[in-house]
């Protein structure tokens, strides 16, 4: 990742940028990615970790290759009644009612 910052990007897409890090790490990398926004910088990350998703201003959940909801984390979760992204996501999945 400092290797991608160092020429100063306005945008910065990450696939899967933590997996395989301790929590403490993980902690730190996502506090990086809180302060980068507020350079007003873009960041768009991949994950199939539902609570880091959660961390996320805006989700698109994908299925199958298929968009299947996008909005805000509060905004997925009132939509289905649920408690979280998780849930939200196996609602619009067809998983759960």
């Amino acid at each position: 990742m400092a290797i991608a910052l160092l020429h100063k990007p306005e945008l910065l897409i990450l696939d899967e940028p933590t997996v395989g890090i301790d929590p403490v790490l993980r902690r730190s990398v996502w506090e990086a990615f809180h302060q980068l926004k507020e350079e007003g910088k873009t960041l768009i990350v991949t994950t199939h970790v539902m609570d880091e998703a959660e961390k996320c201003d805006r989700l698109g959940l994908m299925r199958e290759g298929r968009l299947i909801a996008v909005g805000t984390p509060g905004e997925l979760k009132q939509e289905t009644d649920s408690n979280s992204i998780e849930e939200a996501f196996l609602v619009y999945g067809g998983v759960s009612s």
